[in-house]
């Protein structure tokens, strides 16, 4: 299949998500031509924040191959990825990402994926959502780092 015949796979099935109430968007994992995860976005379903296309269809395809690592895989999707999904992309190691309608084009219906990268470019004082760093005096945050790092993780 084609990138485009991927992307438009993704679209028909924001489509069927949207006529069962769900939020229009959905994605695929493929990896060497072969379908190895799907998603669709499920926030209302299951009020998951984080119930997105992109990170149903990363948890599937991982689940799938037995890894998070999936490098060498391609992810289509109906809309370019929000903030938090590209998150997820990079964690996951894809570095191909094929979408249909743009964060700019879904402005016109949400401006809530224009408006995250927006802020997103903000030094962090500016942005809306305070982030304060409240460190305790007598534990270092570092060490569950230490830890994890110094086993391996």
């Amino acid at each position: 299949m084609t990138h485009q015949e991927w992307v438009a796979q993704c679209i028909e099935l924001a489509l069927d998500n949207a006529k069962q109430g769900q939020a229009p968007f959905a994605a695929l994992v493929v990896q060497d031509g072969h379908l190895v995860g799907t998603g669709v976005n499920d926030v209302k379903a299951t009020q998951d924040v984080a119930g997105h296309a992109e990170i149903r269809a990363l948890q599937a395809a991982a689940k799938y191959m037995g890894t998070r690592r999936l490098a060498g895989c391609v992810l289509y999707t109906s809309c370019e990825p929000c903030p938090m999904c590209l998150g997820a992309i990079y964690w996951s190691g894809i570095t191909q990402v094929y979408y249909g309608l743009s964060v700019a084009e879904q402005a016109a219906f949400d401006e809530l994926p224009a408006f995250q990268y927006a802020e997103l470019c903000r030094v962090a004082h500016e942005r809306r959502v305070q982030m304060v760093q409240a460190t305790p005096d007598n534990i270092d945050p570092r060490r569950p780092f230490n830890h994890a790092y110094s086993a391996g993780a």
